[in-house]
């Protein structure tokens, strides 16, 4: 497909272009499902939702009018939102699993999955450290490599206040890892 703006992608998919559907879906569900893998830690859950943020940006298409939120930010709110009622419908949080197969590791040597295995249990168990906001923020910003302006209209918070509580989140994953003795570099 010819490179569109995001805003004629829109159009275009609001009008019924289903390839401008499967542009935005293509763009788009990498960054949502990952970021719903390291929310509630579960391959499967995580699809499901995937599919749903989907599913419910089809029925919302036709009355989505921009209104200087990124397309990529009302996704995550979307996405944020499921996961939030995953949460309450489980009754509990889930701590957030960092399985190794998101990459593709068939060609590694098994002593290095072993490792990858341990360095991603202490990394899940670090971040389960964290609150709820601190979470969303580092995966989004850190995982999801979203600017903080996106970030920030995702969680419906300041600029400053997504700066405030990545901040804090690193800093209390570093302060947990080095009492843990674990090598904050090792997992970042």
């Amino acid at each position: 497909m010819i490179c569109m703006t995001e805003h004629s992608l829109m159009r275009q998919a609001q009008a019924g272009d289903r390839m401008a559907l499967g542009e935005l879906y293509s763009q788009h569900w990498p960054a949502i499902f990952r970021y719903l893998y390291y929310r509630v830690g579960d391959r499967q859950a995580a699809e499901d939702l995937s599919a749903e943020v989907f599913t419910r940006m089809l029925e919302s298409l036709p009355r989505y009018r921009s209104t200087g939120v990124p397309f990529k930010a009302w996704l995550f709110r979307i996405a944020r939102n499921l996961a939030v009622d995953h949460f309450r419908k489980a009754g509990k949080q889930v701590a957030v699993s960092l399985d190794p197969e998101m990459e593709n590791h068939m060609e590694e040597e098994p002593s290095s999955r072993v490792e990858k295995n341990l360095t991603n249990a202490r990394l899940q168990s670090a971040l389960s450290t964290l609150n709820a906001d601190q979470r969303d923020v580092v995966i989004m910003r850190i995982i999801g490599e979203m600017p903080i302006g996106e970030v920030a209209q995702s969680l419906g918070k300041s600029e400053d206040a997504v700066k405030g509580l990545q901040r804090r989140g690193l800093i209390a994953l570093r302060h947990t890892l080095a009492d843990w003795k674990v090598d904050y570099d090792e997992l970042i």
